[in-house]
């Protein structure tokens, strides 16, 4: 680990240990739109691990929002193309490719995650996740987008609220397209990383607690504490001692 690389942040908060990312692992579940940026920024920032699952393979309509990807990948696994462009930004993180749909098979071979990034699209995948994470005691930076709108939640299993304990999903739309815009996405998967970059490295405040919503067409934000309901669909049975 080169402290050249890392001069510039590690000096931009006070308690910041640079080492303690090197000695993460975090579990990106999704590399599209948000998946990309996320893996992107936190490669860059010293990541020590990252495990990338994706089972899709890249297509022409992925390239307005999926930084990691060209015209010369279409047709190629995401998450086998991701890892191999992240390890040249940085070959001090480990990129582990998992060309599946999530599901706690398809992750029980590797080395369990100290964080996990929902970067998913669609309403059923994204709470199998959520259940596996609560069920793990794995925290979870949550987000969703929707054109210009986005919203982002950080839970932690046994003391927060998961996203379903009180978003019904209507920044989904099932297997439905859901319309994005670049710049929104890289934004909205920027914060993500930021919270992973807190928790992963012990300094600052997460949004533990809360879920903010944004609407970047009218420059509005709105931050919500919320509360666990121990009848969820996804974390109840674990979060409700069911």
């Amino acid at each position: 680990m080169s402290d050249n690389r890392y001069a510039r942040q590690i000096n931009c908060a006070a308690g910041f240990e640079q080492r303690k990312l090197h000695d993460s692992t975090v579990l990106i579940v999704g590399v599209g739109g948000l998946g990309c940026t996320a893996s992107m920024t936190l490669a860059a920032a010293g990541v020590g691990s990252l495990q990338l699952c994706d089972h899709d393979t890249v297509s022409i309509s992925n390239l307005n929002r999926q930084l990691l990807y060209t015209e010369s990948d279409l047709g190629k696994g995401k998450a086998v193309v991701a890892a191999e462009k992240l390890k040249g930004l940085n070959p001090d993180t480990q990129c582990i490719p998992i060309a599946s749909r999530f599901s706690a098979q398809s992750v029980e071979e590797f080395s369990r995650p100290d964080l996990i990034l929902d970067c998913l699209d669609n309403m059923e995948a994204r709470k199998e996740l959520i259940a596996y994470a609560a069920q793990q005691g794995i925290p979870l930076v949550h987000a969703a987008i929707h054109g210009f709108a986005g919203q982002f939640s950080f839970f932690i299993p046994n003391q927060t609220a998961c996203p379903f304990c009180v978003v019904s999903g209507d920044l989904d739309s099932g297997n439905a397209v859901i319309p994005s815009i670049g710049p929104c996405v890289t934004a909205l998967a920027s914060f993500q990383a930021v919270e992973a970059v807190k928790h992963l490295s012990g300094v600052g405040e997460t949004c533990a607690g809360k879920m903010m919503f944004f609407d970047l067409l009218t420059n509005s934000v709105e931050t919500l504490n919320i509360e666990t309901d121990p009848a969820c669909t996804a974390c109840g049975k674990v979060q409700g001692g069911e």
